[in-house]
């Protein structure tokens, strides 16, 4: 059996039988004197990643690191839940029309008014059982918006939905690449869009429909709520989420925190691996400072739902996650702070090998639970 670290007042590592509430906004806390890592990686989290550093992922060819991301999910990760029901379709996007501001679009998606193969998404949509759930739970895959796919996070969807009593439905956004920013933006927008439009036909309650996402996931699920950062982008979200589920979300690409400086080996995210995927992601560095690419940099945060937001003791966004989780309190924000100091960034995809792992993923399902109350 792993060592558990016992949770410090920031580590709010809350059991299956103790769900978190959202019923009341949690405040604000300073960061002096607060634990935001065990002395050391939990042993099984640190084995894999020691096992992935003989071969550094920032390394590989991105249809390479695709294929790695999907096997180290299958054979490391979650096992497949059955659900009642799962519904694959496509979805049209925009090809990509060009901005009202300057922030250019990429080639591959160029300007065209048809709808073709080339400019459909993919959407899964899992039913957890017969009594369909009363919320819907709206899902954007990790992989720092180069990787990742609704395949590397089926078992982990499938997971939330049973153990979170929840739908889930997990959009297939375009990559860069092959697609830069701002396309998985747009994409993830339209897709929030077209589910809002459809909720008849998807079976989902209009009323009770949130946004969610590890990682980049987590970055793209933000954005839909801050209306405010999407006037220079062809379209708009065109309802409001009625909440927000952050794990470990990218929510700033500038990479000037100690967290960021700090961690750069012996992990599954690193340093190095982030300025890979910043690379893929960005026409040029300079749009780091773009609100559009470092949410935590946007002027004004408050017209974000209630939130829940997940940070890691060993993960370079850990401090950027902080920073934007006392943001959301400060503004006001129904806002749940969880905080693992004892886990790594993509500790859901070794759920076998880490009994620490896999309690922590039970541990957020239990968090989205909670917005059911």
């Amino acid at each position: 059996m792993d060592n558990v670290n016992k949770p410090t007042p920031l580590s709010q590592d809350k059991s299956s039988t103790d769900k978190p509430s959202l019923n009341e906004p949690l405040q604000g806390e300073p960061l002096q004197g607060k634990r935001l890592q065990a002395p050391k990686l939990e042993a099984k989290q640190l084995m894999v990643a020691k096992w992935l550093s003989l071969a550094p992922l920032y390394k590989l060819p991105v249809t390479l690191f695709r294929y790695v991301f999907l096997a180290m999910d299958r054979v490391l990760g979650l096992t497949k839940i059955e659900m009642d029901k799962v519904i694959n379709l496509t979805v049209p996007v925009s090809t990509g029309a060009p901005l009202l501001g300057t922030i250019p679009l990429n080639e591959h998606s160029a300007s065209d008014s048809s709808h073709t193969i080339a400019n459909r998404i993919k959407l899964r949509i899992y039913h957890p059982s017969a009594t369909k759930p009363q919320k819907t739970l709206v899902y954007f895959h990790g992989g720092g918006g180069v990787i990742g796919s609704i395949n590397t996070h089926d078992h982990f969807c499938r997971y939330l939905a049973k153990h979170g009593n929840m739908n889930i439905i997990s959009v297939g956004y375009r990559l860069a690449p092959e697609h830069k920013f701002p396309i998985p933006i747009c994409d993830a927008i339209e897709a929030w869009n077209y589910i809002n439009t459809n909720h008849q036909q998807l079976n989902i309650n209009p009323q009770h429909i949130g946004v969610g996402g590890d990682s980049a996931g987590g970055y793209l699920a933000c954005i839909i709520g801050l209306h405010s950062l999407q006037t220079s982008l062809p379209v708009q979200a065109k309802v409001t989420p009625a909440f927000q589920f952050l794990i470990y979300p990218m929510v700033d690409l500038q990479g000037l925190t100690e967290s960021y400086r700090r961690f750069n080996k012996q992990l599954i995210l690193t340093r190095d691996l982030m300025d890979y995927f910043r690379l893929k992601y960005l026409h040029s560095l300079d749009e780091v400072t773009l609100p559009l690419v470092s949410p935590l940099q946007a002027a004004e945060i408050s017209e974000s739902p209630k939130s829940y937001i997940l940070t890691l003791g060993y993960d370079p966004l850990r401090d950027d996650g902080i920073a934007y989780a006392q943001r959301l309190k400060a503004a006001g924000i129904n806002t749940q702070h969880q905080h693992f100091d004892d886990c790594m960034h993509g500790f859901i995809s070794i759920t076998k090998l880490s009994a620490r792992a896999k309690q922590a993923t039970h541990n957020i399902a239990m968090a989205l639970n909670s917005f059911n109350e």
